[in-house]
């Protein structure tokens, strides 16, 4: 496996698992991503959150085949993760394209409201994945340099860090909106 391929499954395997953890690791985190979902999903009740579980779960067996030692397992990860980033992107242009307003949780938190930025986020993620795939594939073997290995998933874990956060950096640069008071 490459060193580019190693990066990818980290910027994947930390954005995921933040994803996860985003989602279930605080009271009633999963309850506010399940509610999220109405407004997109193609299913009503209860499938709404059946489908919620079927995405944590699927972010979280994406986490685990990519920090496996095993390249098939890295392959089935980023392929699977190729998939999911696109039906993500797909969803998210339709309901941007037909002017519903959805947060965003797919981190946990966002208070944002989905949008092109998301869409775009989305698409090239997805894109990253699939190249990654590609190069498990037809990539050269190289990359057993173990330091060089840990500075390519390290480099794409703290890269997987930025996009989770991107949206609380961008704020920043945002004009500040003049007080009431003044």
């Amino acid at each position: 496996m490459n060193y580019f391929a190693y990066g990818v499954r980290g910027l994947l395997t930390a954005m995921f698992l933040i994803a996860v953890a985003g989602k279930v690791g605080r009271a009633g985190a999963f309850s506010a991503f399940t509610d999220s979902l109405r407004p997109l999903a193609a299913v009503s009740g209860s499938a709404v959150r059946a489908m919620a579980l079927a995405v944590v779960a699927v972010e979280g067996a994406v986490c685990l085949a990519l920090i496996l030692p095993y390249t098939p397992a890295t392959l089935a990860g980023l392929l699977t993760a190729t998939a999911l980033l696109a039906v993500f992107t797909v969803v998210i242009a339709r309901s941007v394209g037909r002017g519903t307003t959805v947060r965003c949780r797919c981190f946990g938190r966002s208070a944002a409201p989905l949008g092109r930025a998301h869409v775009i986020r989305n698409g090239l993620l997805a894109s990253v994945a699939g190249v990654g795939a590609a190069a498990v594939v037809t990539g050269p073997a190289g990359g057993s340099d173990p330091g060089m290995v840990a500075v390519a998933w390290c480099t794409g874990a703290v890269a997987g860090g930025l996009v989770t956060v991107v949206e609380d950096l961008v704020s920043l640069f945002r004009p500040v909106a003049p007080s009431m008071t003044e």
